[in-house]
């Protein structure tokens, strides 16, 4: 994921004598756990989803290991 968060601020921070990259970068993998923890909410609240919220948790994170 490090990866990809330096490919965005590469690409979308155009000048950085205001910002540092080290807090920028910060704040992106901040807001991606804030999400994912909104998604995980949101299935965890599914009915059908409920008993099997342990597989998709080990699952997502599998598949983000992956990369």
């Amino acid at each position: 994921m490090k990866d990809k968060l330096e490919e965005i601020y590469e690409n979308t921070i155009p000048h950085s004598s205001f910002l540092s990259k080290k807090a920028v970068v910060n704040c992106m993998e901040q807001s991606y756990e804030m999400g994912r923890q909104d998604v995980l909410q949101w299935l965890s609240k599914m009915d059908y989803l409920s008993d099997n919220i342990n597989y998709i948790l080990e699952e997502w994170k599998n598949q983000n290991n992956k990369r």
